[in-house]
């Protein structure tokens, strides 16, 4: 029997894009190609509309919310390793982000290249069941760990993309170059070594190997770890080749205040303004600054038409600080999420908290609103259109023709929505919910859950 050359889904209620402005419909029949499985067209039917056209198979997703698939901007899946194994005080003590770093740097140097695939396979299987689509994976396990190189130098990364590809997930690889322990220091410690190159000249050319594999399902960025990780004149270098090859460039900026103040000591400016002056605002790619919580009235104006990637559970798990979005929104940046560490994955969840934070630094209600006056569609599009921008894969994120057909779809019968007018859905799941609904999601077109 011939398999038809299109598929199509409908179901209650969608957030598709149509005419470029993205809206709730009702009963969307969204056709795609069986292949490729992009969009081909976006009709809305009646509720009695059972027609279908000769040739093509019908998902009637019934009484569900299909939303685009989201987006994960910033994921250490190795980390997913430490899950509830810092929570206690123990020989870290006292507890602060630079003790957890320790801990997490043990584990990180525990495991080999299987144990980098099974942890980072089990990361992105919760990720893609709780409604992720494509990750941007922050990737700096690169070496044995007493930093010799595998017999291939991108063993570890490989082990990543395979992980991806066995899940079913879109990737982003953010290679990241480390170099050193801190401001002005010759070196790694002890414990960072796996993670360093040792030059710029190895490291891209990792990168450029990288970039060779690259497909629908796999993309490259660079990610310059952080200025304490990375010499000023490393970051010259890692500009002009990711702006050269277009490609994004993710990093860490102003997590926590000494950071802040290493960088004064050794620059005299604040990160974002040495990554500026790197060149790494400078691309054809908007550059994204990861967590860049604390922060300068002139970095506000740095980041103009740049992304931001909050972690918010993240962020409050190590006592990081609170990223001001509202501030960051009125300053043109784009918002992006990340489940960063990975002791949750939840992206609904790091959406709600985003504003929550902000309203609670505010002292007030609806935060993050659009031109309606709506949180949710805001919460929605740093899920999604964010990320994939974040990415540098502005096709993804959003339910239009042309894009790929990812979605997730709400079961708009569980418990925690049943009774709920189905147009006030979207406010449900992003201010009173989290991703515990998700009944099915799609990559590409293929049912992956």
């Amino acid at each position: 029997m011939t398999q038809p050359a299109a598929l199509a889904v409908t179901a209650k209620l969608a957030w598709v894009t149509l005419d470029g402005v993205a809206q709730l419909v009702s009963r969307p029949r969204i056709r795609f190609d069986r292949e490729s499985g992009q969009i081909l067209s976006i009709s809305l039917a009646s509720e009695g509309d059972s027609a279908t056209p000769e040739g093509e198979l019908l998902h009637d997703l019934g009484h569900a919310l299909l939303l685009p698939g989201m987006v994960n901007a910033h994921s250490h899946a190795f980390q997913r390793a430490i899950r509830g194994a810092t929570h206690t005080l123990g020989p870290h003590s006292p507890s602060s982000f630079w003790s957890w770093r320790s801990a997490m740097y043990e584990v990180a140097n525990t495991l080999d290249p299987e144990g980098v695939y099974a942890q980072t396979r089990a990361c992105f299987a919760e990720m893609l069941t709780r409604g992720i689509t494509c990750v941007g994976e922050f990737h700096y396990l690169h070496h044995a760990p007493d930093g010799t190189r595998y017999a291939d130098p991108n063993e570890l990364s490989r082990q990543v993309i395979r992980a991806a590809d066995d899940v079913g997930l879109r990737l982003c690889l953010l290679e990241v170059y480390y170099a050193r322990s801190g401001a002005q220091a010759k070196g790694p410690l002890p414990e960072q070594r796996r993670f360093c190159d040792g030059s710029t000249d190895a490291y891209l050319a990792r990168v450029d190997e990288l970039r060779a594999l690259a497909s629908p399902m796999l993309s490259v960025g660079v990610a310059p770890h952080s200025v304490r990780a990375v010499a000023a004149d490393e970051l010259a270098r890692l500009a002009a080749h990711a702006n050269a090859h277009g490609l994004p460039i993710h990093a860490h900026v102003s997590e926590q205040p000494l950071e802040n103040q290493q960088c004064q000591a050794e620059h005299g400016r604040t990160p974002l303004q040495v990554f500026a002056d790197a060149g790494c605002l400078a691309g054809p790619r908007a550059f994204t600054a990861v967590h860049a919580i604390h922060v300068t009235a002139s970095d506000l104006e740095l980041l103009r038409n740049q992304q931001v990637c909050a972690c918010p559970t993240t962020e409050a798990d190590l006592g990081d600080g609170i990223v001001p979005a509202a501030a960051w929104r009125e300053h043109g940046a784009t918002i992006s999420l990340g489940s960063d560490s990975n002791a949750v994955i939840d992206l609904v969840q790091e959406a709600r908290l985003l504003e929550m934070h902000e309203r609670l630094r505010q002292q007030a209600r609806l935060c993050l609103r659009d031109d309606q006056g709506r949180v949710a569609p805001v919460l929605l599009a740093a899920a999604t259109t964010g990320g994939a921008q974040a990415l540098g894969r502005p096709e993804l994120g959003r339910l239009a023709v042309g894009s790929p057909f990812d979605a997730l779809a709400i079961d708009l019968d569980h418990p925690t929505l049943r009774g709920v007018d189905g147009q006030l859905a979207l406010d449900a799941v992003f201010l009173a919910g989290t991703a515990e609904p998700i009944s099915q999601v799609w990559v590409a077109g293929r049912r992956r859950r």
